[in-house]
């Protein structure tokens, strides 16, 4: 097993722990959570809960990828002995899986005479900087990859956009690609208060709390800056700085209902729209990859611990392939004020029993075409970015197949901005159907194959390929009549597969 790229070692960097039983037991735990699995799964075989047993992110790691722990004692350290391989294996030390123990000077289990303190964002990130110099160094990789959970996220867009910049460095210099969960990119809101609530946690900073309000947002993620408020039209999903969004990917928990129960008023407070405490137009940053995931923050059903993060992890931190999706070719919609148009969207891969991405609104974040927020270029939609691994396809010689269903609902809207749902049966899509999408990758060459699997008005056919920068390839699937009868004659999804990275 040689060091070779992808497989840089990975720093985890969880969230936010507020009380001090809540740093213990997170100081207790050698991974800060990254080694909590799970075993429920929504529906079996009998239309009952079932198991599914996901053993966490950092055993599905070192079983599928050969990665490995780097505890040695009281420390993280490369250990010759730890790192040696089963039937004599060299072993890789950039194989690698490192925790960001942040919360370490901040507990008190390690007796009463220990002097405690709770780093700052900044202050974390600092130490994350140091931490990142140290795997280089006693690994010889040239840079690591970083996975966080919450507020994690931001000490590491802390790191990447305040703390190299003043420090000189290039943050692409250190770090290849950066992963969250449900981390508040946005910040939390409340949807109770009328914004009340939010600047009173802000001007009290109850347990650091206003981290997540305007101003600290503004102060960690900015340079140079201390003890500022944020300008007017500020705003934190903005990823500044060298490093590019390409190399971001945010998952977003869409599941506010199973929230821990101890924590019913965050699911209150933060509303059906969000995975119990962030909402799910705050869980991203502009510009980069996504994923919506029906997980919830954190808990039995927690996003973390769920196959489905974890299948969009391993992909894009070892894939092989981007496929990028778009709606095209759609005629100007009327406006809201008129009619809603909405589309639930669903990917799934060959092999997997999970959603790769879930846009629904049974989970309350379809796309809606004509959002006047929704700035469509010369009428196409960015519908989501799918990374393959063709070197683990179920197929096994290297084609990636994954479906995406889609389902268009128009809903007629009252002159208070409410749906009328008297001219329509709730829940019967104006046109749903399934497209099947097999990726072929051999010799260097990009292939796709693509066809609709459920039409009644389009046979399976083969699609023209065009070339397209990067080496890629490029197939435009007209949509079936029905679809283009409400979208306009030359909708299309336009699909482009391009080498990753």
């Amino acid at each position: 097993m040689s060091s070779s790229a992808p497989y840089f070692p990975i720093i985890y960097v969880r969230g936010y722990a507020a009380l001090e039983s809540e740093i213990n037991s997170t100081v207790d735990d050698p991974f800060y959570g990254f080694n909590f699995g799970s075993t429920h799964i929504r529906v079996g075989a009998t239309g009952e809960p079932d198991q599914f047993f996901f053993e966490s992110p950092i055993v599905r790691l070192m079983t599928d990828y050969g990665y490995r722990d780097t505890f040695s004692g009281r420390t993280q350290a490369i250990s010759t002995t730890q790192l040696a391989g089963l039937s004599g294996e060299q072993p890789d030390p950039w194989r690698t899986v490192w925790i960001h123990r942040y919360y370490d000077v901040s507990a008190t289990t390690y007796g009463a005479k220990r002097k405690t303190q709770r780093l700052s964002v900044e202050e974390a990130a600092e130490e994350l900087r140091l931490l990142v110099t140290r795997v280089k160094k006693e690994t010889g990789a040239p840079c690591v990859h970083l996975v966080a959970h919450s507020m994690g996220g931001l000490v590491c867009r802390s790191l990447l956009q305040k703390i190299y910049p003043e420090h000189g460095e290039d943050p692409n210099k250190h770090i290849a690609r950066f992963f969250t969960y449900a981390t508040p990119h946005g910040g939390i809101q409340f949807r109770t208060g009328l914004g009340w609530a939010e600047k009173l946690r802000d001007l009290i900073g109850p347990f650091d709390s206003d981290t997540f309000g305007p101003d600290r947002l503004y102060q960690l993620l900015t340079p140079r800056v201390k003890n500022k408020k944020a300008p007017r039209g500020f705003d934190p999903r903005d990823f500044s700085g060298p490093f590019p969004l390409d190399r971001v990917f945010c998952a977003i928990g869409t599941n506010a209902e199973d929230y821990d129960v101890a924590m019913g008023a965050s699911r209150f407070a933060a509303g059906p729209q969000s995975d119990g405490l962030v909402q799910i137009g705050a869980a991203y940053v502009n510009g980069a990859h996504r994923a919506y995931i029906h997980r919830s923050h954190s808990g039995r059903y927690g996003i973390v611990n769920s196959e489905e993060a974890f299948q969009n992890l391993e992909r894009f931190l070892f894939g092989t392939v981007q496929a990028e999706v778009s709606l095209t070719g759609v005629q100007k919609l009327p406006s809201t004020r008129e009619a809603s148009y909405q589309l639930d969207l669903s990917v799934a891969v060959r092999g997997h029993p999970v959603f790769m991405n879930e846009r629904t609104r049974q989970h309350t974040c379809p796309i809606v075409l004509n959002d006047p927020a929704i700035k469509a270029v010369q009428e196409t939609y960015p519908l989501f970015t799918q990374f393959l691994n063709a070197t683990r396809a179920a197929s096994g010689d290297g084609t990636c197949r994954f479906a995406v269903t889609l389902a268009l609902y128009v809903f007629p809207v009252q002159r208070d901005g409410r749906i009328d749902y008297s001219k329509l049966v709730p829940g019967l899509a104006a046109w749903t159907d399934q497209l099947l999408i097999d990726v072929k990758v051999q010799d260097k060459e990009r292939a796709l194959a693509v066809q609709w699997t459920a039409s009644g008005t389009s046979d399976p056919h083969d699609v023209p390929l065009k070339s397209v920068p990067e080496k890629g390839s490029q197939a435009v699937i007209p949509l079936p009549e029905g679809a283009q009868k409400i979208l306009g004659p030359s909708a299309a999804i336009t699909i482009a597969a391009y080498p990753w990275p």
